[in-house]
């Protein structure tokens, strides 16, 4: 039995899939310590991908319900100990896997670091950037979470609370939910910035713009969410946040102060968008 299952939803990227498993393929952990489960979430037929990777990569299929049920289907389809979770369009670095396997223990969620790997495209770069300044504010909050591209824990947790929650329909929201309420119950959420994967997310203007008032439509739901299960989250950000936020390219080392400045004001456009997605989300 392998000591750590590695789960991937996919829905039709098949060539940013082949390059997330020929990352893994090329770990430095034993390959008998550890298999990935591929669950394809609804997408053009991906099988024909699988053989070449090896007997450790399967793959399972479901109805198109988004990847919160994809990831709760695929856990439910391995016996290993330590399950894993990365998305089809990261690429995981060659020690992601030992690192992991050294650092895992019960009662723990352990989020790793996400690299943009277009660090020229301000809107990926800026993207990024929001969730490594989230990350810094929210640690020890009641609103901590990290992100579903690169987040570990044995399966007896997740089990125990039940998975994902599979009203999260798209890929935003269901993270940030699943580390939320499993800190309430007593999980301990750690940052092992060790555990690298980077994120082929390339973005335009326009995806940039739907990607965030989609973030903004996803708060709606983890807000009544968190509502429900009675835990204390930040309901409207404070101003300091904001302050925080578009002063955190400032000091990041190694750019210019005009990028430092383009990043700013990328940030304030992310903000705008995620206000237009709630709004429009709570009509």
């Amino acid at each position: 039995m392998p000591a750590i299952a590695v789960i991937i939803p996919t829905f039709n990227r098949p060539e940013s899939l082949r390059s997330c498993l020929h990352s893994l393929q090329n770990q430095k952990l034993d390959g008998s310590l550890w298999e990935v489960i591929v669950v394809n979430d609804g997408g053009s037929n991906i099988e024909h991908l699988i053989p070449d990777f090896g007997r450790n990569f399967r793959c399972f299929n479901q109805e198109n319900s988004g990847p919160a049920k994809a990831r709760n289907l695929g856990a439910s389809m391995t016996d290993a100990p330590i399950i894993t979770f990365i998305d089809d369009d990261c690429r995981a670095h060659p020690e992601w896997l030992d690192n992991i396997f050294a650092s895992s223990i019960e009662g723990q969620l352990t989020g790793g670091k996400v690299i943009n790997s277009y660090s020229e495209n301000l809107y990926s770069e800026g993207s990024q950037i929001l969730i490594d300044f989230l990350y810094r504010y929210q640690k020890n909050s009641d609103d901590q979470f990290f992100t579903s591209n690169n987040f570990s824990l044995f399966k007896s947790d997740f089990d125990r609370f039940g998975g994902f929650d599979c009203t999260f329909h798209t890929s935003a929201g269901e993270d940030r939910e699943f580390c939320v309420r499993l800190k309430k119950n007593g999980i301990k959420l750690e940052l092992n910035s060790q555990i690298i994967v980077e994120h082929d997310h390339f973005l335009t203007l326009n995806k940039f713009i739907k990607l965030h008032k989609k973030y903004g439509r996803a708060a709606v739901s983890y807000r009544k969410s968190a509502t429900r299960q009675e835990i204390n989250i930040s309901k409207i950000p404070k101003i300091g946040f904001y302050i925080n936020l578009f002063s955190y390219s400032f000091e990041l080392q190694a750019i210019s102060r005009r990028r430092k400045i383009a990043l700013s004001l990328i940030l304030v456009l992310s903000q705008f968008c995620v206000a237009w997605g709630y709004l429009n989300a709570s009509k």
